[in-house]
């Protein structure tokens, strides 16, 4: 009974078991986590913190400047959309002449409208190129990290003619 009991006790504390964290990145859900590597979380803001690979950095300050502009891009178009629409749903000016009162129709919302889409629509292509060369900076980290600073680790059941050993390899 104790030898069983002992047996089921190693089986479950291999099975159990992990000797490391893998130092793999990964893109968080939010701003706050937005790189995590192993157990640690860092912001968007930390990326030197988290990059080691220079190609990688060159990446990542690529999709940082690419993501400034579509962001700049896209707050342009924005205003320009909201105070076009915003022309066009008030449209009419009251002017007040020798005792008279005039109604004016304002001109150009309609073209502010299409100034902010065009600004959006050049936006858009730096925003994915953000997105591409984010993924591309990642994927370059984590593939120099998993070729030159790690190894793997790993237990292994040795059977030899009269003998059971386990072996741990890190």
């Amino acid at each position: 009974m104790k030898l069983l009991f002992s047996t089921l006790f190693m089986s479950f504390f291999f099975i159990s078991t992990s000797a490391q964290v893998s130092d793999s990145l990964q893109l968080g859900k939010n701003t706050r986590e937005f790189f995590i590597k192993g157990d640690q979380k860092f912001k968007f803001s930390e990326y030197k913190k988290v990059f080691t690979n220079p190609e990688a950095l060159g990446y990542m300050k690529k999709s940082n400047t690419n993501g400034t502009v579509a962001q700049i891009f896209g707050a342009i178009g924005g205003g320009f959309v909201g105070f076009g629409l915003a022309k066009e749903i008030f449209k009419t000016k009251i002017t007040h002449q020798n005792g008279m009162t005039y109604k004016q129709k304002d001109k150009g919302g309609w073209g502010l409208v299409g100034i902010g889409l065009g600004a959006i629509g050049i936006g858009i292509p730096f925003a994915i190129s953000a997105n591409k060369n984010l993924k591309k900076a990642v994927n370059t980290q984590n593939q120099s990290i998993g070729t030159d600073e790690t190894k793997k680790t790993s237990y292994k059941l040795d059977l030899s003619g009269n003998s059971v050993g386990v072996t741990y390899s890190f």
